[in-house]
């Protein structure tokens, strides 16, 4: 059996919420036809992508 966690890390948790959180932001705002809103939560989905990949990566440098 593998010792990856399959993304049980602090950082696919947070990476995930904000996702999720963006996509409702996003889905919210094109119902309400606020297009300010709309382009918030597409930049909350990018940040949350963002800080994923740097946090693993950070994460993956310091067990080496």
């Amino acid at each position: 059996m593998s010792k990856d966690n399959h993304g049980q890390t602090p950082a696919a948790w947070t990476g995930t919420f904000l996702l999720i959180a963006a996509s409702v932001i996003s889905t919210f705002a094109l119902t309400q036809n606020n297009w300010m809103m709309f382009w918030q939560g597409i930049a909350l989905a990018v940040f949350g992508t963002v800080l994923w990949i740097v946090w693993e990566k950070i994460k993956t440098k310091s067990r080496n």
